[in-house]
């Protein structure tokens, strides 16, 4: 019994449908891509800004959280930073970032010193040549948030806004790339901290955060 196989029009017609299913799903997998690794930025940074916000009161000490370059450097290296690279701005977090307590007599809250207690370090998000994870601060040359103990005076780099972002790194790179510069994609996210410390997640519009 002889087993019949495909005829060449047959496997065209199968070949053009398979074409036009990855024509239409690529984007929204793509569009999936975006939106979580938005979300996870987004999700990281809030949960070691209110950490920081919790462990002040908690440690009744002064506790920063700064951007770095380089946050799996030594304890004896690390260092908060506003420097650009060669694949990311000034004022992207997506480097990575350090949350440490100040400890006397250390007074400078934007800067991690010697005697300086370390809390936690945050990985970078990516820094290749492809699409990846920004996250940029409206305070480009001061790259630290630093929450007070309770009745000490609250926060120290209050009133500026973060956004999240997903796509091509943005070129030519700056060393202080303005907020309202960016063109946010649909999926972008922001995190304003009012002069308070209180923050929150909002969605964008027309590249303007709500």
């Amino acid at each position: 019994m002889h087993s019949r196989g495909f005829t060449f029009v047959e496997v065209l017609v199968v070949m053009t449908i398979s074409a036009i299913l990855i024509a239409v799903g690529v984007p929204s997998f793509q569009w999936t891509i975006a939106r979580n690794r938005i979300s996870d930025g987004t999700n990281q940074l809030l949960a070691h800004l209110e950490y920081a916000r919790m462990e002040s009161s908690r440690r009744g000490n002064s506790v920063s959280v700064c951007r770095s370059i380089n946050p799996n450097a030594p304890v004896a290296t690390l260092a908060c930073s506003s420097a650009a690279t060669a694949t990311t701005d000034g004022n992207d977090w997506a480097t990575g970032w350090i949350v440490f307590e100040k400890v006397l007599p250390n007074i400078d809250e934007s800067n991690f010193e010697a005697g300086d207690q370390l809390i936690f370090r945050q990985q970078a998000m990516g820094s290749g040549a492809g699409a990846r994870v920004m996250i940029h601060s409206s305070s480009p040359g001061a790259e630290f948030v630093s929450y007070q103990p309770r009745g000490a005076g609250g926060i120290i780099g209050g009133g500026q806004t973060f956004t999240v972002d997903y796509g091509p790194v943005l070129t030519p790179i700056s060393a202080d790339r303005p907020i309202g510069s960016i063109s946010l994609t649909q999926a972008a996210r922001c995190i304003p901290i009012t002069l308070l410390g209180s923050m929150r997640v909002a969605r964008t519009s027309g590249g303007v955060c709500l």
